[in-house]
């Protein structure tokens, strides 16, 4: 789980262009100020990674966070993808 955790902080990191060091697990992602264009595009970014599919199509950006409300939440979902497709 640390290795999932750890990539999902980086992708996250990457993607907001804040600094790195204020975004750990816990980090709200409403806190983060990602608009729609950039939750996709960290999708993208993850399904690429973790070879996975996101169901998140017909979700808009408030269901998005409501559902991945920080970045241990996302890293939850992932690896419980993953287990799902092993």
């Amino acid at each position: 789980m640390e290795d999932i955790e750890e990539k999902v902080l980086e992708l996250v990191r990457k993607q907001t262009g804040i600094d790195p060091k204020k975004i750990t697990l816990n980090r709200k992602f409403e806190d983060l100020n990602l608009d729609s264009v950039a939750i996709v595009e960290l999708v993208f970014s993850l399904e690429e990674t973790f070879d996975i599919s996101i169901p998140f199509e017909g979700l808009d950006e408030s269901e998005i966070k409501k559902h991945f409300y920080n970045v241990s939440s996302l890293a939850d979902h992932i690896e419980d993808l993953l287990q799902k497709n092993a």
